[in-house]
């Protein structure tokens, strides 16, 4: 290959259950290139093994395979939404480190799936806040509101926010509006100039789509 990409359609599964699906492979910039070979050559030497040609060659790309037809998922713009996998795993992992939806102290079941109810509309209504106030905050500022200092930040007035709510739902909420918008300010994400934060990445996505 002397270009920058390679697509080209394969067959996975079984002879009685084929996947039609799409190759792509992408080309890396040489520094990536040679970083790969050099942890692929470590990694193998410590193992008493000697990395094979084919092998190193292909550190001189990024293979993806999808069963997405290139009129929903174009090649331009694979590498960004490839990019944007960690977001989903990263729910899961805030549900465990933030929530603890995976912990508890009870082994009585109606007690448990009552926690655990709770939790989940404790996850909803933070996803919900949290993506809200970040629409509103990349639209206005270019800036992105971090869900884990959110949390934290709602979570530390949870005390408060439940004695309004033993007054009225009426007052907690209220109160709760009023403070949010500061809130949002002080939970900015700080990002790498270097690299594209997740909406970048998919305003990227975006406008390729568009074109």
């Amino acid at each position: 290959m002397k270009g920058n990409v390679l697509q080209t359609n394969v067959i996975l599964g079984t002879d009685s259950h084929p996947v039609p699906s799409r190759l792509i492979a992408l080309r890396v910039t040489q520094q990536v290139a040679n970083a790969r070979r050099r942890k692929l050559r470590k990694e193998a030497k410590k193992k008493g093994r000697t990395p094979s040609k084919n092998h190193l060659a292909l550190c001189d790309w990024t293979l993806f395979v999808t069963n997405a037809p290139s009129k929903i998922l174009p090649v331009n713009i694979v590498r960004s939404l490839y990019r944007l996998r960690w977001q989903i795993e990263l729910v899961f992992k805030q549900l465990k480190s933030l929530l603890r939806i995976h912990s508890s102290n009870t082994a009585q079941e109606y007690r448990l799936t009552c926690e655990l109810y709770g939790k989940l509309i404790m996850a909803v209504l933070i996803h919900n806040i949290h993506s809200s106030l970040n629409a509103d905050m990349w639209n206005i500022r270019g800036l992105e509101v971090s869900f884990d200092k959110l949390y934290k930040r709602i979570q530390e007035r949870a005390f408060s926010l439940l004695r309004h709510m033993l007054t009225t739902v009426t007052v907690a909420v209220k109160q709760f509006l009023l403070e949010i918008n500061r809130l949002a300010v002080a939970c900015i994400k700080t990002r790498q100039p270097s690299r594209k934060t997740t909406l970048e990445l998919l305003e990227v996505s975006q406008a390729f789509h568009s074109r």
